[in-house]
């Protein structure tokens, strides 16, 4: 199973129709988890403590973090193809809120990904994150999508 933890809601209807449409062509079992997001930077070991209680020792943990590792759409389609292979339990994305991600999550990560060295709103990162993991499957069948 795939699971991505996010902090804070989805609110726009227009990512909520684009990430539907991603999400069913997905030929894995995939959840969203939200958590509460706080109002300030003090909150943001809250937030992580609400984050960690959702990861399983044995689950493959990638964080979402602009100082992480940048991948092309092959490289990550790899990631998500050798997790398929050893099954190493679920593959949980974790998207950060406003104040990004504390210490304890980030060092839980078995990958940290960056998409980018810009910062996106959390609500487009979903979408931007759910194309990619359906772009990586493509990539895996050997479907010409991702060209």
């Amino acid at each position: 199973m795939i699971r991505i933890l996010c902090v804070g809601k989805l609110q726009k209807s227009l990512f909520e129709k684009a990430i539907a449409h991603y999400e069913k062509q997905i030929p894995v079992p995939l959840s969203w988890v939200e958590v509460k997001d706080e109002k300030d930077q003090q909150g943001i070991s809250v937030e992580g403590e609400r984050l960690l209680s959702r990861i399983k020792e044995t689950d493959l943990v990638i964080v979402l973090a602009i100082e992480g590792k940048s991948l092309s759409s092959e490289g990550f389609s790899k990631v998500i193809d050798d997790w398929m292979s050893y099954q190493r339990g679920d593959l949980v994305f974790v998207i950060g809120g406003s104040y990004g991600l504390s210490g304890h999550v980030m060092a839980r990560a078995d990958l940290s990904l960056s998409f980018s060295k810009m910062t996106f709103p959390h609500q487009m990162m979903r979408l931007i994150l759910i194309e990619q993991v359906y772009r990586g499957f493509q990539i895996i069948k050997g479907h010409p999508y991702h060209k």
